[in-house]
């Protein structure tokens, strides 16, 4: 395996500290590597280092412009920053380079999503999964879209692609939880909740939902159990204290009831 080939399989692994120190290593001999510059510059994103990221891709883009990826990497940098309208722009220019690079059509839907347009998220994700159908998050992208659109099979459907090409993803399952729940198939949430806590125990989201499951099956102290260990792992969420309030107020402990909701409102 070459040097190269070894960058990208540290990076495609997710061993991103590793990947980083070989990036280092090559451009001690070879300054205008191009690939190393490119891939510690994800590295350093995934890594929480925004700044230096960004830093190396632009270095990366300077050595060569005509890659489209190192622009969307350039991009998804200045969208962790919440920098959006500049993300767009140089989404905008990875298109410019490349007009079916799936990715930047991808993140420019996430974007409007996030913004509040889903309508207009929803071609722009599509387009995407029709350049590249079998990339497992498009589909789970497209899942949030329809939840968002009041569209829960067509919500499902996607979400359940998404699952058939990456079965071991907690997030896409617990958002299959969250559908299941809305339409009205408790067993099924519930099934998918755990399958999603197997695979990330210590998700303070998921067992947030999954006290929420418990509870609409009558199972309060399940109920109770799930909405304590969520907080646990995330004592500021207001709502996890507004439900833990209902139900120990169902389970006619209302002292801790009041308690709860006034942390809630605090």
């Amino acid at each position: 395996m070459t040097y190269l080939e070894t960058i990208k399989e540290l990076s495609s692994s997710g061993l991103h500290q590793a990947c980083l120190e070989r990036c280092k290593e090559v451009l001690l001999t070879q300054p205008e590597q191009v690939v190393a510059y490119k891939f510690a510059g994800k590295s350093l994103l995934a890594l929480g280092q925004i700044d230096q990221a960004q830093n190396l891709l632009l270095k990366a883009h300077q050595i060569d412009n005509s890659d489209p990826e190192i622009v969307k990497d350039i991009g998804n940098c200045l969208n962790a920053a919440q920098n959006y309208e500049e993300a767009v722009k140089t989404y905008k220019h990875a298109l410019s380079i490349d007009p079916n690079y799936a990715p930047a059509l991808n993140n420019l839907g996430l974007i409007a999503k996030q913004q509040g347009n889903p309508q207009g998220a929803l071609p722009l994700v599509q387009k995407a999964i029709e350049i590249d159908p079998t990339f497992a998050p498009f589909h789970t992208n497209l899942g949030g879209i329809y939840q968002e659109l009041g569209n829960l099979d067509q919500a499902l459907k996607a979400t359940l692609v998404s699952l058939e090409l990456k079965p071991d993803n907690a997030d896409s399952l617990l958002n299959l939880s969250i559908i299941y729940k809305d339409l009205g198939n408790l067993d099924q949430a519930l099934k998918a909740t755990l399958q999603s806590l197997e695979l990330k125990p210590n998700n303070a989201n998921a067992l947030m939902n999954l006290s929420g499951i418990y509870q609409d099956l009558g199972s309060l102290e399940q109920a109770r159990g799930a909405a304590l260990q969520s907080l646990d792992l995330k004592p500021d969420n207001a709502d996890t204290l507004m439900n833990l309030g209902i139900i120990f107020k169902d389970l006619g402990n209302l002292d801790q009831a009041l308690k709860a909701t006034r942390q809630s409102l605090d």
